[in-house]
């Protein structure tokens, strides 16, 4: 890099754009043939608000391009572009950086990366929309066959930052079945999806959209050891939205695949939920009530102390629906006693320090707050 050059960096840094753009026609001038100089006076121009001037620059000098030189040219035009959007995106000006990867887009509308980037920076500018990915044509893109390069760290985050911001619009499901068939290893990206899934179901209280999603999911036949916890959330999903005979099938295919005690006890009470909410499955309901006493009581038996947080706090709710169909305190409440003991043991493996602390005769507290020793104090500070 020459002297001139240098000090137009500087100026550029500066941003006294005009000063740069000086010097790159002065350098011009002198040598007419160096190529690159244009794409950087085009640069400049682009980020003084002139926007012609700067297509202008670039594609009269295109125009020249013999049939061999015009992609390299391209290629190197696109980098000086790239540099200075990176650059931007560092310094956190998002606008400036959205701007210049539209010209990169209208030059290359291809260039996946360059695609997604840009959704990237409309969501930081809050002006992304759904349309956007029909409209930039990156649905279309990632269902070309064959597949081309992407990075692919970029499209996860993307795809999480779209379901954040636009999860009920019809084109973030039809964007996310695109990137799981296209992502390498897309079994990494199922808890990811199952919390945009949660907020969507419960939160935003559109199960049967949540439900969509995570049917995309499966559609992938993958080999994977998150099945049960898919079709255990899908139950609950079509559930929610009445859609009971979808709902009451999902959970019996969950409980039919449980091999572990807490996973047959979850299907079950899934497939109980289901049956009670329809209406008209009276003696289905009296048999599952039969088969949930059976498990919690071969539970007991069992006495496992080393469960996950998951299935310890899984264990709350199953015995609602004995009580309910069946009242009888006297015989159900040694169980109950049981299973709460069961839970008790488990939630203080997993959680020893702070069950310890939050348990002790007395908690101890020093004048004005909490001890410096105690664990709440820790995670506090």
């Amino acid at each position: 890099m020459t002297n001139w050059q240098q000090q137009a960096e500087q100026y550029l840094i500066k941003g006294d754009y005009s000063k740069a753009a000086s010097l790159y026609e002065q350098a011009i001038e002198a040598e007419p043939d160096v190529i690159p100089y244009y794409w950087h006076l085009g640069l400049l121009f682009l980020l003084q608000g002139q926007e012609t001037e700067a297509q202008t620059t670039w594609l009269l000098v295109m125009a020249e391009a013999e049939s061999d030189q015009l992609e390299t040219w391209i290629e190197e035009l696109l980098q000086v572009l790239q540099r200075e959007a990176e650059r931007r995106q560092e310094l956190g000006d998002y606008a400036v950086a959205w701007a210049i990867r539209q010209h990169m887009r209208e030059i290359c509308p291809t260039d996946l990366t360059n695609l997604l980037e840009i959704i990237a920076l409309s969501i930081k500018l809050e002006t992304f929309r759904g349309d956007d990915l029909t409209e930039l044509g990156v649905i279309e893109l990632l269902q070309t066959q064959p597949r081309i390069e992407c990075n692919h760290q970029l499209l996860k985050e993307v795809l999480k930052q779209i379901l954040e911001a636009e999860p009920l619009h019809p084109a973030s499901l039809a964007f996310t079945e695109a990137c799981l068939a296209y992502l390498p290893n897309p079994e990494f990206w199922f808890w990811p999806l199952l919390s945009a899934c949660m907020k969507i179901g419960h939160t935003l209280k559109q199960p049967t959209i949540a439900a969509s999603f995570l049917e995309r999911y499966r559609s992938l036949n993958l080999q994977n050891p998150h099945n049960i916890e898919i079709l255990r959330h899908l139950a609950t999903f079509y559930q929610n939205a009445r859609n009971y005979d979808q709902g009451i099938e999902t959970a019996k295919l969950c409980y039919s695949l449980s091999e572990s005690l807490p996973d047959q006890i979850s299907g079950i009470n899934l497939v109980l939920r289901g049956i009670m909410n329809a209406g008209g499955y009276w003696q289905e309901v009296s048999a599952a009530c039969q088969t949930l006493e059976s498990l919690l009581v071969s539970l007991i038996k069992e006495q496992p102390a080393n469960l996950s947080d998951v299935e310890t706090l899984r264990l709350l709710t199953p015995f609602f629906p004995l009580v309910h169909f069946q009242d009888e305190p006297g015989h159900f409440r040694p169980i109950l006693n049981q299973i709460a003991e069961v839970f008790e043991r488990n939630i203080r493996v997993y959680a020893k320090e702070r069950a310890e602390w939050y348990g002790s005769p007395l908690t101890p507290l020093i004048k004005g707050g909490i001890e410096h020793g105690s664990p709440l104090n820790k995670a506090i500070h």
